[in-house]
């Protein structure tokens, strides 16, 4: 309180510091924890795709729709597979209900088509259904806890029908086997509803499939039985390759690939064309250079505010000594301010975070 400027001056400062190390501090942990709740996450990978033909390399986490099948078949290591592929036609699709003689319609975003293990596999919290046979039946569809309020209100939507007009999969009715609460925390598949491979234009399509070359656009996932080694059994897929694909890839001059990827990378580590765009690693380590340095800042920018006006506190300390205060207490002094103002600055920063957060989320878009 004597020295209001000088406070004013190291707080603000330091809180400015702290609060640009904490926006940056939980964009990195959200990066990093991406698929991190998937309960079967140490276990589950991505059968990842790298081609090559006339020179040109690429890499793509989408396999031809027979491959995992037949990989579980061959593979006793692969306990259990699960498939899905983007309503790639649909920049919309569109949903209806009938309730009663009018019909509500939506055009909802980010629909796939699964396999009925899908959510085995993957971990997603069930507010409606059971999640081990929501997708058993044809013509079966999960919803998201949002297009369930948007579509049906306050009632449950659990066995209800929705007429699905998709460029993708024609036009047929869906039963409702399920709705559930998106996670808090990330994960690289962002989908708001799943709807059953079987049955539908899919479907068929699908069931007709027996190359293994082309029609790359599944993004296909194994389950790998416990103590399995994934390098062991990556080790195996160029025999497999070789066998089911091997003249077919030779007359068309195109040398192929598969490999794993663990779910819980994705986000960071696999390739493009994935379900949704990775993130980057370089950039993140930027980030974090960033954050120390700014707090290194913000650090020497207090002390040195500290140093400069200790020339000013010698008179005082004087004053004390001669008093008879020992070198503990003004050491026990000297630290308590310290600590108070770092206190009062992260106070300071708390409060500017929560300020500040909704004009980073657009920043970031996260």
């Amino acid at each position: 309180m004597n020295n209001k400027v000088f406070s004013f001056i190291n707080i603000f400062g330091l809180a400015i510091g702290l609060t640009c190390c904490l926006l940056i501090s939980m964009y990195i942990y959200k990066e990093f924890s991406y698929d991190k709740h998937l309960h079967l996450g140490d276990r589950l990978y991505q059968l990842d795709t790298y081609s090559k033909m006339d020179g040109k390399e690429g890499r793509s986490g989408k396999t031809p729709a027979p491959m995992a099948p037949a990989m579980q078949l061959a593979f006793p290591e692969i306990e259990s597979y699960t498939r899905m592929i983007d309503a790639f036609q649909d920049d919309k699709t569109l949903l209806q209900y009938k309730d009663g003689k009018d019909v509500k319609s939506f055009y909802e975003t980010k629909g796939y088509f699964a396999d009925s293990t899908f959510f085995r596999l993957f971990t997603y919290n069930f507010k409606e259904g059971n999640p081990a046979t929501a997708l058993n039946e044809p013509n079966s569809v999960v919803l998201s806890e949002e297009i369930e309020r948007k579509i049906f209100g306050n009632e449950p939507a659990l066995n209800k029908t929705l007429h699905i007009n998709s460029n993708t999969n024609g036009e047929y009715d869906f039963k409702v086997t399920g709705v559930f609460i998106p996670s808090k925390t990330p994960s690289h598949i962002d989908a708001r509803f799943v709807m059953s491979m079987k049955g539908g234009d899919v479907g068929a399509w699908v069931n007709s499939m027996t190359d293994m070359v082309n029609n790359n656009m599944f993004y296909s996932y194994l389950l790998l039985k416990p103590g399995i080694d994934p390098k062991k059994l990556e080790a195996k897929f160029d025999a497999f390759i070789q066998q089911h694909a091997g003249e077919d890839l030779k007359a068309s001059g195109r040398m192929k690939k598969q490999y794993l990827t663990p779910v819980r990378d994705i986000h960071l580590y696999a390739t493009e064309g994935n379900v949704t765009p990775g993130g980057n690693l370089s950039f993140l380590y930027i980030l974090i250079s960033i954050a120390v340095v700014t707090l290194l800042i913000a650090c020497v920018n207090f002390m040195n505010l500290s140093t400069a006006r200790s020339s000013k506190r010698a008179i005082e300390i004087g004053v004390r000594k001669v008093l008879g205060a020992e070198q503990k207490s003004l050491v026990r002094q000297f630290l308590w301010e310290a600590i108070l103002l770092s206190f009062i600055s992260f106070l300071i920063s708390l409060v500017l975070t929560i300020l500040l957060m909704p004009l980073f989320e657009k920043i970031s878009g996260k």
